[in-house]
């Protein structure tokens, strides 16, 4: 499992860290993870000082991303590579960097490039994919998926495509964000399925922070009916076979 995994799996467990006996004060956590966009070891470095959970390093090819993921070792960031394309000789170099995931297209990554077991894979996705296509990404075992879309003011039908997406894919959704995006949007964006925003290449390190700061006034999700988060990261079983347990079954027809 990586460790991007990892941290959107604990998003969703926040609600319960309050029980205890304790006076201690904790830190309010974000809701979302907070990702950017970096292009070089400065912008890199620069970005896990701001407090991002997750840099994405931009390049045009797997080997000019993996000097400046390399420079993220040890940080506490996580590192990613956001690419054109990906192939296998591709997956192993940033393997060896570091690398924890990486961003691609469907059409743009080899087949043999991906395993999970090996580095995270995020694959880029948008509305124009149907439900079957969607409900056929599930069993890849994808660490999410990586949506773009123009920021600003969100419409419901806007929100309900990405609750499309996330739920008949299984995954959680990686979705842009301006570097001001204000709180009602980054809600609007948690309740459509998305687990992480992403500020473009270029954010200056105090509108990380502020950013930051602004995931954690987004209010927290509460659970039952509803909850998109469930909705992305349970992957559904209506699509597995019924499981019977045949030996009890013969063991009744015995009596």
């Amino acid at each position: 499992m990586s460790e991007l995994q990892k941290r959107i799996a604990r998003l969703g467990r926040r609600e319960s860290n309050g029980i205890g006996f304790s006076a201690t004060t904790r830190e309010k956590p974000r809701q979302l993870l907070l990702g950017v966009i970096a292009g070089d070891d400065a912008g890199a470095k620069a970005a896990a000082d701001a407090g991002a959970d997750v840099v994405l390093v931009e390049a045009s090819s797997a080997a000019a991303a993996v000097p400046v993921v390399s420079s993220l070792k040890g940080s506490k960031a996580v590192a990613g590579a956001l690419l054109p394309a990906l192939d296998e000789a591709g997956a192993e170099a940033l393997t060896g960097a570091g690398c924890d995931f990486v961003v691609c297209t469907l059409e743009g990554t080899e087949a043999t490039a991906v395993d999970t077991d090996r580095m995270g894979h995020v694959a880029v996705a948008s509305s124009a994919l149907d439900d079957t296509t969607l409900r056929s990404l599930a069993p890849l075992g994808l660490d999410g998926l990586y949506v773009t879309r123009t920021p600003g003011n969100m419409t419901l039908a806007t929100q309900l495509q990405l609750v499309r997406i996330a739920s008949f894919a299984s995954a959680p959704l990686l979705v842009n964000v301006t570097p001001g995006a204000p709180v009602a949007e980054l809600r609007a964006l948690r309740d459509g399925g998305a687990a992480m925003v992403i500020a473009p290449r270029g954010t200056a390190p105090e509108q990380l922070t502020a950013l930051g700061e602004a995931l954690k006034n987004v209010p927290a999700k509460k659970g039952g009916r509803g909850d998109s988060r469930d909705i992305a990261l349970v992957p559904s079983r209506a699509a597995a076979p019924a499981e019977h347990d045949h030996e009890e079954e013969g063991d009744d027809d015995d009596d």
